[in-house]
């Protein structure tokens, strides 16, 4: 039996996952590969807090990150702090002790990750970070292992589960954004400061990751078309589900001409859309590529015990590969540099939400335009769809729309 020594950083809802997981599945791992996991240290703000002794037993916890990285007994670290600046120069203080590192940091690897790789590859020790993307959803492992032979042309998904349920509890309870948003809170979906889930930042870092392994490519996060769920109203809800449609917050990802298009933020679906059905916190990504077509990876996109799920996968390959001496061979490093623009560049069509307006006007308007396919009207606002617009022609319906209304919402349209 080989004892492994792990080291972690943080101890909240994903390390105590990781706790749990190890003891529940310790007597599999030593069948399986004949090994033993020994978590010497913690490191946490309040190592006095009280804690489940059954979980932690012959753990010593530690208020310095200082005694967990530079322990020269400690092999592997796992990273579940969620912090950024804290988070980086711990990570990066113990690649360069010869630590291999499992986090599940998404905004660190989204804006620091190809430099710790590069890192990790000239220690030869690993960095694996598959919970940082989709919770419990093995979708790194599929891009980088399972497609590395394919060609990947294009990426869409729900990442966020905090807006998604938002969204889900809108249209489905009938509740405002505001009643939704707090809904979220009080059953822990929803951080007490929600700005990184509902204003897109979340999901803006996992699409990094993701572009990272499918495309090889780092997005320029400052340049990328993000948008958050909080301009949505119950009306736009409604006004999509007469149209067919369903408002869901997705990001987008398509390599055309060898040029990225990227995309955060509301869009409209049809019903029939896979990613209509998907609710909840649940998580979904749609991959497209050469040989396979798309494909579909659905499931648990946060909780403790899922997330955790993906840290002690990446556990288990850190520790194949130190017995194997293969230590170095994390995920790939992006190499590609092609240019990025907004999807909302391509031609598109659109889920038009229109406030109070001049009746006539309007009505005139839509009754002559080529642009406009279908059309409802809700008390005193219009909701259309239009036909595929090319981004001039759109930027022109916005002026009129801004101008003759009291104001409009544009959604892209996936169908």
């Amino acid at each position: 039996m080989t004892d492994i020594s792990v080291g972690m950083l943080g101890c909240g809802t994903v390390g105590t996952g990781v706790l749990t997981l190890l003891k529940r599945g310790a007597k599999q791992i030593a069948e399986s590969l004949n090994v033993h996991f020994k978590v010497k240290k913690i490191a946490v703000k309040h190592p006095d807090k009280k804690r489940d002794t059954e979980l932690t037993e012959n753990m010593q916890f530690t208020g310095q990150i200082e005694n967990v990285i530079n322990d020269p007994s400690i092999q592997i670290i796992i990273e579940v702090m969620g912090t950024l600046n804290e988070a980086y120069d711990a990570i990066y203080q113990a690649i360069s002790n010869g630590k291999s590192v499992i986090t599940a940091n998404k905004e660190l690897i989204a804006l620091k990750g190809p430099q710790l790789t590069r890192l990790a590859h000239e220690k030869h020790v690993d960095l694996y970070y598959e919970a940082s993307v989709g919770g419990g959803i093995p979708i790194l492992r599929v891009l980088s292992d399972s497609l590395i032979t394919d060609q990947i042309t294009g990426l869409t998904g729900i990442v966020n589960g905090t807006s998604n349920y938002v969204l889900s509890a809108m249209k489905n309870d009938h509740n405002s954004y505001e009643e939704s948003l707090k809904q979220a809170q009080e059953l822990g979906y929803a951080e007490t400061n929600p700005v990184n889930d509902i204003e897109g930042f979340d999901a803006a870092y996992k699409l990094a990751i993701l572009s990272q392994l499918a495309f090889g490519q780092t997005i320029n996060l400052k340049q990328l078309n993000r948008k958050g769920i909080g301009q949505i109203t119950t009306e736009d809800i409604k006004g999509a589900s007469r149209l067919g449609l369903t408002i869901k917050p997705i990001v987008i990802a398509r390599e055309k001409h060898h040029e990225l298009y990227t995309l955060v933020g509301p869009v409209a679906v049809s019903r029939q859309y896979p990613l209509a059905t998907v609710n909840g916190v649940e998580n979904s990504i749609l991959v497209t590529s050469t040989a396979l077509g798309t494909t579909s990876y659905t499931g648990p996109g946060a909780g403790s015990e899922p997330t955790a799920n993906s840290v002690m996968s990446d556990l288990l390959t850190v520790t194949h590969h130190l017995l194997l001496d293969e230590s170095g061979t994390s995920f790939n490093i992006p190499v590609n540099h092609i240019k990025e623009h907004s999807l909302l560049d391509l031609p598109l069509k659109y889920f038009v939400a229109i406030n109070e307006t001049t009746v006539d006007k309007l009505e005139s308007f839509i009754n002559h335009s080529e642009y406009i396919e279908n059309v409802v009207r809700i008390n005193h606002s219009y909701f259309l769809i239009t036909s595929s617009l090319v981004k001039g022609k759109k930027a022109e319906l916005v002026a009129f729309f801004n101008k003759e209304t009291k104001g409009s919402r544009f959604y892209p349209l996936l169908k």
